[in-house]
């Protein structure tokens, strides 16, 4: 057995309460999460960060890891202290299914109020929109992508 399932092994797993993997624990965890990231990031045509970005995020605890039930679900966020506001920001979330997500992001969205948090975004996929919606999000603006080409025509 690798040191990253014995790892997961010793983690209290709850299906309903995700788990933050603390910083020291990343690298342990990491080939657990790295394909499905990878999988994840290589549907999309835009993506702002590379994997080994995400990795030295969580690393250097600008960002967290979240696991919920026996893996099922896996989220990336980090708090964003703005101006006038500090925001839990959802960057990732992937999952197996969703039937435990509303449980998952309450638990989440609770951590970050303690941390003074005060509003929160999500990039999500198209198909999560409608599960969110029912969970209290709502749609804010739309996030539109384009290639640029050199030159002018």
């Amino acid at each position: 057995m690798d040191t990253a399932t014995e790892l997961l092994d010793d983690i209290p797993v709850d299906s309903k309460i995700p788990t933050l993997i603390a910083q020291e624990n990343i690298p342990l965890v990491w080939p657990l999460i790295e394909p499905r990231l990878s999988n994840a990031m290589e549907k999309l045509e835009f993506v702002e960060i590379d994997i080994p970005s995400v990795f030295n995020l969580l690393y250097a605890n600008q960002a967290q890891l979240w696991m919920g039930g026996d893996g099922e679900m896996i989220a990336i966020t980090r708090i964003v202290i703005y101006p006038n506001v500090k925001r839990l920001v959802v960057d990732f979330i992937e999952g197996r299914n969703y039937e435990h997500y509303k449980e998952h992001m309450e638990y989440i969205e609770h951590w970050a109020i303690g941390l003074g948090a005060t509003q929160a975004e999500a990039e999500l996929r198209p198909g999560l929109e409608k599960v969110a919606k029912q969970e209290g999000w709502r749609r804010q603006r739309v996030k539109m992508f384009k290639h640029l080409e050199k030159g002018l025509h």
